[in-house]
Order: structure tokens, then sequence, then C-alpha cells
């Protein structure tokens, strides 16, 4: 199907999860095996410079430590390198949770809640405000790989670790594909966030994941997610990312 090159708006991320695109493709053909770091150091480098804009959109489980859980749906639209929006959707669309970045301001909005609040990262962190989509930021808005600290061989896999403002992050890549398969993002006493990526496809040609477990170390709280769909390196529009409006 021909995409159009008009920009993605916000009517057309939900159209998405109301099933409007193309049904998910199938699991990658195998990939290349990989033996040494020098390898490994290039897919990492390469993912930051693969994808320029993202949207997803996916089936999403939280899964506390009490036992409780939650389903939803959700949907993420990312311009590279400082923009999100990143929207959970209860009932099918009603919107529970919308967090949008916009260079270092964001927004966090839990419409259910009553909640509608803006600030910056710095601030944010100085009163221990933690959203799910402030601990994922580091991933969707990926930074520069060429800081990459360590190599380490891990036996079935190399970690990457990359050095970042108020921490770290770990990337594991496979020997045997060459694929991500896991990435922690790191505090100073260690693992704050910990990431595992399979059921990869090809979108456009380039293998993305689209199951995705996260477990938050200091609450253990663990979310599942199924990814729908995505698209890459489409137009997306600018004003998804102001923050005047719902």
């Amino acid at each position: 199907m021909k995409r159009s090159a008009r920009p993605l708006a916000l009517a057309a991320v939900l159209g998405l999860l109301a099933g409007c695109f193309a049904r998910a493709p199938k699991p990658s053909a195998p990939a290349p095996a990989i033996a040494t770091d020098h390898e490994a150091r290039g897919i990492v480098e390469e993912r930051s410079r693969q994808t320029h804009t993202l949207t997803a959109t996916f089936d999403i489980e939280m899964h506390a430590a009490d036992g409780k859980s939650e389903k939803n749906r959700g949907a993420v639209v990312v311009a590279r390198p400082d923009h999100l929006r990143l929207q959970v959707f209860t009932f099918g669309v009603m919107t529970a949770y919308d967090f949008t970045v916009a260079g270092e301001r964001y927004r966090v909005r839990r419409p259910l809640e009553g909640l509608d609040r803006t600030g910056r990262f710095g601030d944010a962190a100085s009163r221990g405000t933690v959203d799910l989509g402030q601990d994922l930021r580091p991933l969707f808005l990926l930074a520069d790989a060429k800081g990459a600290t360590r190599i380490e061989d891990a036996g079935d896999h190399f970690r990457v670790t990359l050095a970042e403002p108020g921490g770290g992050r770990a990337v594991d890549v496979r020997k045997s594909d060459g694929r991500i398969v896991a990435e922690s993002l790191l505090a100073a006493d260690g693992p704050r966030v910990a990431i595992e990526y399979s059921d990869f496809r090809p979108v456009d040609g380039y293998p993305m994941p689209f199951s995705i477990t996260v477990r938050y170390a200091k609450t253990a709280v663990v979310v599942k997610i199924a990814v729908r769909s995505y698209t890459r390196n489409q137009p997306v529009d600018p004003k998804l990312f102001e923050f005047g409006g719902a």
C-alpha cells in the first residue's frame, strides 16, 4: 500500500488503533551472526541512524507488585532527537495517560484523574516525579551511541554500555543474529528499568520488536507491550507536540 507524504496527525494514529493499517508483517528471516565487539558497537550506532520518526500502536498490560493488572491500548509518535508523544487509551479510545516531550519540557495529562502538569525534566527529577513516559524517554529518544564506554563479551551476547546524563544505558546484542534483545537504563545504584525485546519483524526492511517487556526495579511493576503496527521515517504533524491542547 502506498503511503501518503502528508504529515501523520493524531487522528491517523487513532485510526491505526481501529485497524486502518495493514496487518503486522511476518517474523524476520534469520540475520547474520556477529563475532566481534566492533560489530556489536556498529549495530547499536546504526539503530540511532536508521529511524528519524516513528509511530507505533500497541496493546499494553501493566502488572503491579500487589498482583493487580490492567490492560489498555496505546500509541506513540516520535520525532528524534527530542520530541515524543505517548498516549494510553482505556475503553478503546478514552485517553487515560498523555505524555508529551518537546526538548527539555514535558506535559503529563491523566484526564480521568484531573491531572495536567507541565515542567522541565531537571525540575521533575528534583521532586522525585516518575512517570511511564519519563522512564522510557531515553529509549524513544536515543542518545548518540558513539559514546560507548565499555563493550563486554557476555557469552551469547555482547553488552554495549553507553554513558548518558544521570546514569547510562546497557544494550545487549545477541551474537547469533545481531539483534538488540535487551536494554537497561542505569542509575548510580544499578539498573532502574530493564527492557526485553522479541518477535522481530521487518518494517521497511529494518527489524523491529513486536513484543516488549519492561521491568521497573524499585516498584516491581512489569509492563508487557504487544505492538500492533509501526511506521518509520514518515512525516509527523508538529502540532502533536504542542502543549496547548489535548
